[in-house]
């Protein structure tokens, strides 16, 4: 089997931004993660730790899908478009949750043009201590948006014009969207910033406007 040009791997872009937590809440992240999922493709896990119970405090497994990862789907099977009851519940009963994690999937074009799922292609991550500033990481888990991992030629040229503006339609919801006072990326990979990056620039100020 030919091996494909593009990598699934965790953190392979990285940005990390601050919210006013003072404009926002835990339920109202949660909602707004959903809202913002629909334009990208769905939420397929969510992770709650607490001071008390530690990591995994609750795990919840939603939109599962009858493909496989990496293998080509004809349509997403999305079942849950909201918060849950079980979740919701959980949050209203414990109150020293400190970190929320979601994982995106969706689906991309590959090399072959087909139309494959992505599992697990972006997680955020909410750090919610009560005694410091509430932050969120951005974790980009595949390069198939900005696929050079390989090579670099006219067939990845054609996957990340294909592919990057879904994930750059994400990355400006999640800026804009959430209370972000500032943000800045992280150990990530030279092609991912120049493909991402420049949208992005006057975000800041955009999201500014959009919390005061």
């Amino acid at each position: 089997m030919a091996q494909r040009v593009w990598r699934s791997n965790y953190g392979l872009g990285t940005i990390y931004a601050e919210l006013d937590k003072s404009k926002t809440s835990i339920m109202d992240l949660t909602q707004k993660v959903f809202d913002i999922a629909k334009d990208f493709g769905f939420v397929t896990r969510i992770e709650v730790t607490t001071e008390t119970a530690g990591d995994d405090a609750f795990v919840e497994s939603i939109n599962l899908q009858k493909e496989q990862v990496f293998q080509p789907i004809e349509k997403m099977n999305i079942t849950t478009e909201s918060p849950t009851k079980d979740f919701i519940a959980f949050i209203e009963e414990h109150h020293d949750v400190c970190k929320l994690y979601f994982y995106l999937s969706t689906t991309g074009v590959d090399e072959h043009d087909r139309t494959i799922l992505l599992g697990g292609a972006v997680l955020l991550i909410f750090y919610l201590y009560p005694d410091e500033e509430w932050g969120m990481n951005i974790f980009i888990n595949t390069d198939i948006f900005v696929p050079f991992y390989r090579k670099k030629d006219g067939c990845t040229e054609a996957m990340a014009r294909a592919n990057s503006p879904i994930l750059k339609q994400l990355l400006e919801n999640c800026l804009t969207i959430f209370p972000v006072t500032d943000w800045e990326w992280q150990e990530t990979l030279p092609h991912m910033k120049e493909y991402l990056n420049y949208p992005l620039n006057n975000l800041l100020h955009n999201s500014e406007a959009n919390i005061n």
